[in-house]
């Protein structure tokens, strides 16, 4: 099938492009030192490019390497010229079995929704009834006592952290969001609480602190860890 469309100049710029089937294709990533093809890419119902690395190169990095934008990937509606929406990231929640809950996507233009396995390879666009847990939740739950655990507001900024070789988590939902349910993960740890840089985000942070009291030994200098201030980002 010929593409048309946003898609069609995306690959034009990859290297050994082949179908996969209708509206999908492998290629090369040009993110990363690629010599088999672990691109996958798609289009979406809404004419959106769905990319999947599996390397996991973002998909910023992937279309920053051939020379695009997030934008160039869009399908303009011909009715209101309004692009449609390109998930850029999806950020794993996994029981302590490294079993799959749910995830959350990130879009651009900037927007988030959550989903979960339906059990037979698709989606459930909704939480109901998913148990609630911490991001990258292994890594706070298996590390060390005397390692600090970051805990941030949204999962972009766990990410960046983690990028650091910190140990790093956030609830989801972000601000507002936070269970009393998530305090015994963090039982015995040290935890520094970086706030995004609002109100919103500072009442958050006194409301983990204040709820792992007792709980966590917590650094009270909200968004500075070792000496460093971290401006966080969602």
């Amino acid at each position: 099938m010929t593409a048309t469309g946003p898609i069609a100049d995306l690959l034009a710029r990859l290297q050994k492009v082949k179908t996969a089937g209708p509206q999908k294709w492998q290629a090369c990533c040009p993110a990363h030192e690629d010599r088999a093809p672990s691109l996958s890419i798609a289009t979406g119902d809404d004419g959106r490019v769905l990319l999947h690395c599996q390397a996991g190169c973002t998909t910023e990095a992937i279309v920053h390497a051939i020379g695009m934008e997030l934008s160039d990937l869009f399908q303009r509606d011909g009715g209101n010229g309004k692009a449609a929406k390109l998930v850029v990231a999806t950020y794993d929640y996994c029981n302590l079995e490294g079993e799959l809950l749910y995830q959350v996507c990130r879009y651009h233009p900037k927007d988030f929704r959550q989903r979960r396995p339906d059990g037979n390879g698709g989606w459930i666009w909704n939480l109901q009834g998913v148990e609630r847990v911490l991001h990258r939740l292994l890594e706070p739950h298996d590390a060390e006592p005397e390692k600090w655990v970051l805990f941030a507001e949204g999962e972009k900024d766990v990410e960046n952290l983690v990028a650091e070789g910190l140990c790093a988590t956030c609830n989801v939902g972000g601000a507002g969001k936070w269970r009393d349910t998530y305090s015994e993960t963090l039982r015995g740890r040290k935890v520094a609480v970086i706030p995004d840089n609002d109100k919103p985000g500072e009442d958050h942070a006194a409301k983990v602190a204040d709820a792992l009291q007792g709980i966590a030994a917590i650094d009270a200098d909200y968004g500075v860890f070792e000496g460093r201030t971290f401006k966080a980002e969602r």
